[in-house]
């Protein structure tokens, strides 16, 4: 017992000496004299403003033009994407390859003028331009396509839009070249009108009379496609691209003609219909061209029955 107590009060002893110990450091420490806050705050040094990285990296070196000229190879970025792949390099990259494509390709030449001037002489909206199609021409809409040339005048033929609105109304956008397509050219295509004179049904039955209805057709896109010759060797139409503008809805071409003047517009199934029977007779409005009268790249999408284009018209 009394071994144990000695060893206790040693114990507490020390403890408060250690205790001890700290509390005379800490009032020290608070003793020890201190500057005012003003003369405090005087004597420090300003600080340095804190170096920032830029909100977007600097473009990486690449292979020079001339170099890429002289050499006739594809400019490669210094900055390899694939080991770092940030979304700066990958677009550094991207534009790096696609300048040089280009540039080994050659600028091709601008048709733009020429879309627009064959949009508004395509056969449909006005007599037809034949000096700007291409013998591999083909057409694609919504429902019908591919046609190729001969199929594609002789369709259009039998409508004469322009004779029944004859204050007919093109507005078109300008034409901007497709990314990836450069002989591909886009617009966007708005079409006004009144019905007052009669208008060709395309069916051999009697034309639809004046309705003085108005002809107000959402906007459409469009496309003019231009071979090696600067011919037009695909034009596609008729894409309403906002059904709640105008007032013909989804239907574009021909169809919302004929929901201006009060014509049958058919849903797919029965269009389909109309169309199988179309093609076996002549001097009918066509949907599709027989594969064999179609360019080979578009010959898988052809009908495999009815007329060849030869035999269709007069």
């Amino acid at each position: 017992m009394i071994t144990r107590s000695l060893v206790l009060l040693a114990t507490g002893a020390t403890a408060f000496d250690y205790l001890g110990s700290l509390t005379v450091k800490d009032t020290a420490i608070k003793a020890s004299p201190t500057k005012d806050a003003a003369s405090y705050l005087e004597s420090m040094a300003a600080a340095a403003p804190a170096a920032t990285k830029p909100a977007v990296a600097a473009p990486a070196a690449t292979t020079p033009v001339s170099d890429r000229a002289a050499s006739a190879t594809v400019l490669i970025p210094n900055t390899d994407p694939i080991r770092d792949p940030t979304a700066a390099q990958r677009q550094e990259a991207s534009s790096t390859w696609d300048a040089a494509r280009r540039k080994a390709q050659g600028t091709p030449r601008d048709y733009a003028a020429r879309a627009e001037e064959w949009v508004r002489n395509d056969g449909f909206h006005a007599p037809a331009k034949t000096e700007l199609m291409s013998d591999e021409f083909v057409w694609f809409g919504p429902l019908v396509g591919p046609l190729n040339k001969q199929d594609f005048l002789g369709t259009v033929s039998m409508f004469k839009i322009s004779e029944g609105f004859p204050d007919l109304k093109m507005h078109l956008s300008a034409f901007t070249r497709d990314p990836v397509e450069e002989n591909r050219y886009w617009s966007i295509l708005r079409l006004e009108g009144t019905h007052t004179e009669p208008l060709e049904s395309g069916t051999g039955a009697p034309p639809y009379k004046p309705t003085g209805n108005k002809l107000d057709v959402g906007p459409q896109a469009v496309s003019v496609t231009f071979d090696a010759d600067g011919k037009v060797s695909r034009y596609t139409g008729g894409y309403i691209v906002d059904i709640n503008e105008g007032s013909t809805g989804m239907n574009g071409g021909f169809f919302a003609i004929m929901k201006t003047v009060g014509g049958f517009t058919p849903g797919r199934r029965v269009a389909k219909l109309l169309n199988a029977v179309g093609a076996l007779l002549k001097n009918f409005p066509k949907n599709r061209s027989r594969r064999e009268d179609l360019p080979l790249k578009w010959q898988s999408l052809g009908r495999g029955f009815g007329k060849r284009s030869a035999e269709s018209w007069d």
